[in-house]
């Protein structure tokens, strides 16, 4: 009789899925994430844009850090 933790046949022991392993690859992953942030960086400049109108659009563009 096996104990909680135990099967009584033998299982197959698997590499747990990662980014490196996964099916998608990780460059994938990582455009997911790049596409993710550049729509929530659009949508943060619509609606500023908005509700501050669209002819405040430069000086809104001023306060960006560009880098």
């Amino acid at each position: 009789m096996p104990n909680r933790g135990e099967l009584p046949i033998p299982a197959m022991r698997t590499k747990p899925r990662t980014v490196a392993n996964s099916a998608a690859g990780p460059d994938a992953e990582a455009w997911t994430i790049i596409a993710f942030c550049t729509m929530g960086w659009l949508m943060t400049f619509y609606f500023a844009l908005s509700s501050a109108g669209a002819d405040s659009f430069s000086s809104l563009a001023a306060q960006v850090p560009w880098g």
